[in-house]
């Protein structure tokens, strides 16, 4: 499985469990919605920055997005 499939669908797991849009996590990372759109797709990766950014707004720590990748 690719890591940045991976990783998208982890961050669109934790932002609909908080309930936000693609534009409120936008916003809460300084990003537009169509730059989460395409993490949570897997069509682009995420820098360490980026990533530390969304775990910090998510209130998830870093291994969040990794937890499950080795089982794959």
């Amino acid at each position: 499985m690719d890591i940045d499939i991976h990783l998208g669908g982890r961050l669109r797991d934790r932002r609909l469990l908080l309930n936000w849009t693609q534009g409120e996590l936008g916003i809460a990372i300084g990003v537009g919605s169509r730059q989460i759109q395409k993490y949570e797709c897997g069509l682009i990766g995420m820098s360490a920055s980026r990533l530390w950014r969304l775990s910090q707004a998510l209130d998830v720590s870093l291994s969040y997005f990794y937890a499950g990748l080795e089982d794959r």
